[in-house]
């Protein structure tokens, strides 16, 4: 599957992001999955883990429909199947946070990080009813919403409270109004994308057929996440270290502090450094390659292995490097090419990108190629048909 957004990352990034709600119709293209593929994903997911959930309002507890059972010694889980058709076939939604290490799902994921430049975490929604899962909310997250199989209808509002953290969740602050009117309403059909920036209540209901849609939110860096960074440097300014005896004592430190920590805060090389820590840390799940670099008779890729770059934010490579996966490359004449191609391109073969080296310099390219595969930089994602 391929999502196609028709607008450039740099468009979206300008007229949408963290502004207004946004359908791409018929995005998803080529959708080649089905039942088939959902059913085996609910099946391998782990019925007791807390990010399985299944819904119709309040939480169905797990004993309802999750039952143990005794396997040579050891205590199982697993589904009570009578009991989830039943609860389907009353209304009930199928959740299924942070699916890792499924194709479809991780291939989906991977586009739109790239796409939005940001850390991606994703979920699953399936039902069959009309009743709503979560009722009228805001999420912590921008999130897109990438519609599989069938339709739901969609209403939003724009926000009462402006980009809430991950610890401000709409059910946490009664205080704060639902809205009574929505500003725009959708319907999805499969192939169709929904991007919600944080903070826009948003009501998904589904339409008394089937309906399976991923949830893909993404986590860009914020002023939070670099307070808390620049924590780690707090304690190397004296003031901040003295003791408190009282507001008249201790003011003239309080006030060393702010400008000092003020000045942490607006220097560009802590805000630079936090970039390049904040991708450091992130990680993006990719296929064992065994047969390419754990047998040491390989010469190591095929010739027609399709290559991605393993990068969430590819627009450091305008800076001169990229973060992939931990590893940081500091980019010279041949990466740049090679890192450069990729970006632009997405996908490519090993033999599209050796296709404008002469032989000497295929050597030494391909070489490169694979010492940056097996450090999971770049992902084999298939073979060139």
């Amino acid at each position: 599957m391929h999502l196609d957004f028709n607008i450039s990352s740099a468009q979206f990034h300008q007229e949408y992001l963290y502004q207004k709600p946004m359908v791409f119709k018929g995005a998803v293209k080529n959708i080649d999955i089905g039942w088939k593929e959902i059913n085996e994903l609910y099946q391998r997911a782990n019925p007791m883990d807390p990010q399985f959930k299944f819904r119709k309002g309040p939480m169905i507890p797990k004993e309802a429909y999750v039952e143990a059972f005794e396997d040579v010694g050891r205590t199982r889980y697993r589904f009570n199947k009578a009991a989830v058709y039943q609860y389907l076939k009353e209304g009930a939604t199928l959740v299924y946070n942070r699916i890792n290490n499924e194709s479809f799902a991780d291939d989906l994921a991977k586009q739109v990080a790239q796409f939005a430049q940001a850390q991606t975490i994703v979920s699953g929604y399936l039902a069959f009813g009309s009743d709503s899962s979560y009722g009228n909310h805001w999420d912590t997250r921008d999130v897109l919403a990438v519609q599989l199989i069938g339709k739901k209808h969609w209403s939003l509002s724009a926000p009462n409270f402006d980009m809430p953290l991950y610890m401000q969740q709409a059910k946490d602050m009664p205080h704060i109004p639902r809205p009574e009117k929505a500003d725009m309403e959708v319907v999805l059909e499969a192939g169709d994308v929904l991007y919600i920036p944080r903070g826009w209540w948003h009501n998904p209901m589904p339409m008394g057929c089937e309906t399976f849609h991923l949830a893909i939110g993404t986590f860009p860096p914020n002023g939070y996440n670099y307070m808390e960074w620049l924590m780690k440097k707090v304690p190397e300014i004296a003031s901040l270290r003295q003791s408190f005896r009282g507001w008249e004592a201790d003011k003239g430190n309080i006030q060393d502090m702010a400008q000092q920590v003020a000045g942490l805060i607006a220097n560009p090389e802590h805000y630079e450094n936090f970039m390049q820590a904040f991708l450091g840390d992130q990680r993006v799940d990719s296929p064992f390659m065994m047969e390419c670099f754990g047998n040491p008779h390989s010469s190591g890729l095929p010739d027609d292995a399709l290559l991605r770059l393993n990068a969430v934010d590819i627009s450091t490579l305008e800076k001169g490097y990229v973060i992939a996966n931990g590893t940081k490359i500091n980019m010279d004449v041949s990466s740049a090419h090679i890192l450069e191609q990729l970006g632009r391109r997405e996908v490519m073969s090993l033999s599209e990108l050796l296709a404008e080296y002469n032989l000497d310099q295929q050597v030494k390219a391909k070489t490169l190629i694979n010492q940056i595969t097996m450090l999971d930089v770049l992902e084999v994602i298939g073979n060139k048909s």
